[in-house]
């Protein structure tokens, strides 16, 4: 059975492929860090204020995102780490994009608080002691 923080993690990927930052926000604890795998603004996105930015630059960018989750797994420390790939479409340049990322979440008071990126999904699971299968 999925644990609360599961579920925050497989919630705010679902609220990113919505294109909802109202349900994102909702998910996340008000001092939020986020940072995004592609760097879409250089920084990391701060408050809920920053996850609404989040959103605004992905849609100011792509005329398509969405994420599609492989894999969610809790470490024994609660962090929790998402695999996933992420697929775009450029606005301007109708270029595709898909790419197999991670993140680890921690979690604040049930909420998610900061995360860590990773291009290499299986070091994200290593770090949190879990196998890449």
């Amino acid at each position: 059975m999925a644990t609360g923080n599961v579920e925050a993690a497989r919630r705010f990927a679902e609220a990113v492929t919505r294109g909802d930052p109202e349900a994102a926000v909702g998910i996340c604890h008000p001092q939020i860090e986020f940072q995004s795998v592609l760097g879409i603004s250089g920084r990391a996105y701060l408050g809920h204020d920053g996850i609404r930015q989040y959103f605004d630059d992905v849609e100011s960018a792509w005329a398509h995102w969405s994420v599609e989750v492989e894999r969610i797994a809790e470490g024994a420390d609660g962090r929790v780490a998402i695999v996933m790939t992420m697929h775009a479409r450029g606005k301007g340049s109708g270029a595709t994009l898909a790419e197999r990322t991670a993140h680890i979440w921690t979690l604040n008071e049930g909420r998610l608080a900061r995360n860590e990126p990773y291009r290499e999904p299986d070091e994200a699971l290593r770090a949190l002691g879990l196998s890449a299968r």
